[in-house]
């Protein structure tokens, strides 16, 4: 599979090409195509942090720490004093890198269903919803942050997969497969894990935010004829306006 340094490489250029698009096209303002690049990115990285490395797991670990420290603050930046960041930021930092690790290393299996397309969508699910209760953004912004969690995601999965065939030697890797699947049903934990992540996407979907100001600002006709408009120069002049 890919190391580290690749996944952060092509997940920050992956989401920047995202982010970036969605500002031309106005659906978000620059310091909201920041955040979701930032949450792209972080969403790369995220499907190995069950990898059986230690090493692997505490890197993981600290820059997901550092981007949800981040966040943290920069959402809480207009309405907390100084002090109170230092200590939210402090509590954010040691939660997800001293106490979610332990729980994690143990309820983990690398290249179990924690690399999977469902569970990459259930990370957007999430973060649509904390960005809505918890944050108070609006449904649009809160699924731009979801999806660019579940681009970034996707994206590391599909790398791994191309890294599991080896154009050299001309041959598939055990890993084929392992990554970018929608189930595993190898053994009962497998098939009980299975059940457990399509009923909690389904609840999360349920209380999800209303998708349809997302719906209208990335997927209808117009979003798409805006998209076209900056794809390419519309005045056929290349580098020359």
């Amino acid at each position: 599979m890919a190391n580290f340094n690749t996944h952060l490489v092509v997940a920050a250029v992956a989401s920047a090409v995202v982010s970036g698009s969605m500002l031309s096209m106005e659906v978000i303002e620059p310091t909201e195509a920041v955040m979701a690049f930032a949450l792209g990115t972080f969403g790369g990285l995220m499907p190995d942090i069950d990898a059986d490395n230690s090493k692997s797991i505490g890197i993981g670990f600290s820059v997901i720490s550092l981007l949800l420290t981040i966040l943290a603050v920069f959402m809480k930046l207009s309405s907390y004093s100084i002090v109170e960041m230092l200590i939210m930021a402090g509590a954010v930092f040691s939660l997800v890198r001293f106490g979610f690790i332990k729980v994690f290393r143990k309820v983990s299996r690398h290249r179990g269903m924690f690399h999977s397309i469902p569970v990459a969508i259930i990370w957007g699910v999430v973060t649509a919803i904390v960005m809505e209760l918890f944050f108070g953004l609006n449904s649009l912004i809160s699924w731009v942050y979801g999806i660019m969690i579940t681009w970034g995601y996707i994206v590391h999965l599909i790398l791994d997969e191309i890294y599991s065939v080896d154009l050299r030697n001309k041959r598939i890797k055990k890993s084929s497969g392992t990554a970018l699947k929608f189930f595993k049903l190898k053994t009962r934990t497998d098939k009980i894990q299975n059940v457990i992540i399509y009923i909690s996407l389904y609840f999360l979907l349920s209380v999800a935010p209303d998708f349809t100001l997302a719906k209208e600002a990335l997927f209808s006709v117009d979003a798409w004829r805006n998209f076209i408009d900056i794809l390419i120069p519309y005045d056929g002049r290349w580098f020359f306006h």
